[in-house]
């Protein structure tokens, strides 16, 4: 008998593919949401909450960090209780966990609850995958589902900045996340009444170990990495990247030692998807730092209500979606290689043109920075993710995937932190000095990103894209 039995099942009743998209859709669309609407709400928590900046970005990290560890172990479980069981579970985790955001009343509540709805998080995208499978046996339209699932995460990644701030300045911060319960409860019935009732399912094991060392790992350096500005801190520092360096050496050991680990390390002797795993994680890091750090600029600085900061960001997020529609095309007909290059170049000519932005910037003279970035971007991750598909062995394409999409919100974790560490408390002009070394930062290393593709990437022979969205995790 082989490791892996597969039970092939008909469903109970038959499945309409497209109301499976569209409960696929809504849970992306939930996912993605979450992950770029409450950066406008930064200001807002801060003055609920009474907490420093340091503490703050873990509103975001916590979300994002749970969602990069969690995404794994999630394929496991999506094949041993059905892609359909996973994605309800994952909607019923997801509310829950929002209710109690939009409930929290203190901030260790709030980042908890947002721990809860990274895990949900990672329970809907992969299953949601495999349920698109089942209800798309056809490859042509399958890829044609699978464009709009992620165009739907684009458009919400997009779409979060001016949702909240709207929703913030109306109602209050505690809206963005009641509004994910009619979102959710939309998806759970449509899964109920359309998702097919049984996929194939494996006997897949569960990297518990796996899975323990490496959220202890990115918690402990995410956590010392945050604190890099705060006085007399130094000891608790260098404890937290000491733990941290012993929880990662426990993690690859593990990794190394075990029949079907979370995370094949076999798959990083390919130094094509190496290249584009540390380029998807330095695009996150830029992209989701330097969201935060203007988010904070555009309402500390400058006193624009959360409304008036979400606009701010409106030129950046409509060219994401342009660019977006055209990027699979200029990799399938210039190759990956080129267009992740050209796209890598385009973003840091964006972020480095920010360190012209001043505090009493306008949106005139914003928005062009945040267009090329923007556009460099969104060039760039589709590039990634079909570098995912081009280099890696056939039989580790759902695997490898995940690494590279764990390794992407890993990245925007760490951006979120550092940047937080370098803001410190600065304010006015002091603010904007330092914003102007985030971008630096940020030009540095997608510079860094570049040159790996550039000198290292393999050169490809054949071209294989993947519909993905710019900012959607798959």
């Amino acid at each position: 008998m082989s490791d892996i039995e597969i039970v092939e099942a008909k469903a109970a009743n038959e499945a309409r593919p497209f109301m499976v998209l569209f409960a696929a859709m809504t849970g992306i669309m939930l996912v993605s949401l979450d992950v770029s609407v409450v950066n406008v709400a930064v200001e807002s928590l801060q003055s609920s909450f009474h907490v420093p900046l340091e503490e703050l970005q873990w509103v975001l990290n916590a979300y994002t960090l749970s969602y990069a560890t969690f995404l794994l172990s999630a394929g496991a479980l999506s094949d041993r209780i059905g892609a359909r069981a996973t994605f309800l579970w994952g909607f019923a985790i997801f509310l829950a966990a929002s209710l109690v955001c939009g409930a929290a009343p203190n901030f260790l509540i709030l980042t908890l609850a947002r721990v809860a709805q990274g895990l949900g998080a990672a329970l809907l995208v992969p299953s949601a995958m495999a349920l698109l499978q089942r209800a798309f046996p056809e490859s042509r339209e399958r890829a044609k589902a699978v464009g709009l699932w992620a165009g739907s995460g684009s458009l919400a990644i997009a779409a979060g900045p001016l949702v909240g701030g709207a929703l913030i300045s109306l109602v209050g911060w505690r809206t963005i996340f009641l509004m994910n319960v009619p979102i959710g409860i939309i998806g759970i019935w449509l899964t109920l009444r359309h998702g097919p009732t049984l996929l194939a399912r494996t006997k897949r094991d569960f990297d518990l170990a796996g899975q323990f060392t490496a959220a202890a790992a990115l918690a402990c350096l995410t956590a010392a990495v945050s604190h890099a500005d705060v006085a007399g801190s130094g000891v608790w520092i260098a404890a937290g990247l000491i733990v941290a360096v012993l929880f990662a050496v426990a993690f690859f050991f593990i990794e190394s030692s075990i029949r079907q680990p979370m995370v094949p390390l076999g798959l990083f002797r390919n130094t094509g998807f190496t290249v584009a795993t540390f380029a998807g994680f330095i695009l996150n890091f830029v992209f989701y730092g330097m969201i935060f750090v203007f988010s904070l600029f555009f309402q500390t600085v400058q006193g624009k209500s959360a409304f008036a900061a979400g606009v701010a960001f409106v030129p950046m997020s409509a060219v994401i979606m342009i660019v977006n529609v055209a990027a699979g095309r200029l990799a399938a007909h210039f190759g990956i290689r080129p267009t992740m290059m050209v796209g890598l170049l385009l973003a840091t000519v964006g972020y480095a043109a920010m360190f012209s932005i001043g505090a009493d910037a306008s949106a005139f003279m914003v928005a062009p920075t945040f267009m090329i970035a923007g556009a460099g971007i969104a060039l760039a991750i589709p590039s990634v993710m079909s570098a995912t598909l081009a280099y890696a062995d056939p039989q580790s394409v759902g695997i490898a995937s995940g690494v590279v999409n764990a390794a992407r919100q890993v990245g925007g974790a760490i951006g979120v932190a550092l940047f937080s560490a370098v803001l410190g408390t600065a304010a006015g002009s002091e603010f904007v000095a330092e914003m102007h070394m985030a971008s630096i930062i940020s030009a540095v290393g997608l510079i860094a990103a570049a040159a790996c593709v550039i000198l290292i990437m393999p050169t490809l022979h054949h071209v294989e894209t993947v519909p993905t969205s710019g900012m959607t995790e798959h």
